[in-house]
């Protein structure tokens, strides 16, 4: 009788490759920060400017990827993560673009925290999804995905 004890979701969470844990947390935390404005309207309007209304919201679509990318075989689904950032820096480069050079430039925000631009926002649109991108495609990350490929091709 062939019998397998499938490991606890906490044991599955600590073999992870540290990088995708590190991405999780941070991600259950933006996701906080990013539904702020159902709990914290001051919070969130103070976190606009930088963010944008759509904010670290997309960060939350790259969840579902992650975790089974954590719990399941399918290691492979960290590409759909790497892809889901890469339109988020596209779309942050574009409203980089906008708002520094093109048609929004130099728009009077009339005090409205919705409207506020602060030139720091690149740096958590552009620069922060960048950051994760490259160390979720990273030669560690790569080695990680095919080790757990290869031991369940070998293990099925």
């Amino acid at each position: 009788m062939n019998t397998t004890v499938k490991p606890s979701p906490q044991l599955q969470f600590r073999q992870c490759h540290w990088i995708l844990r590190a991405y999780v947390v941070f991600v259950l935390l933006a996701s906080v920060l990013s539904l702020s404005g159902f709990f914290a309207r001051e919070l969130h309007e103070i976190i606009v400017p930088f963010t944008g209304w759509s904010g670290l919201s997309y960060y939350m679509y790259t969840l579902y990827f992650a975790v089974v990318a954590m719990f399941t075989p399918r290691r492979k689904l960290i590409y759909a993560v790497a892809v889901l950032l890469g339109l988020a820096i596209a779309f942050g480069g574009l409203d980089a673009y906008q708002h520094l050079w093109g048609s929004k430039a130099g728009r009077i925000d009339s005090g409205n925290p919705y409207l506020i631009y602060h030139p720091a926002r690149p740096a958590i649109t552009v620069a922060l999804p960048t950051f994760w991108l490259a160390l979720l495609i990273s030669p560690s990350m790569k080695r990680w995905i095919k080790n757990c490929c290869q031991d369940a091709a070998q293990n099925p």
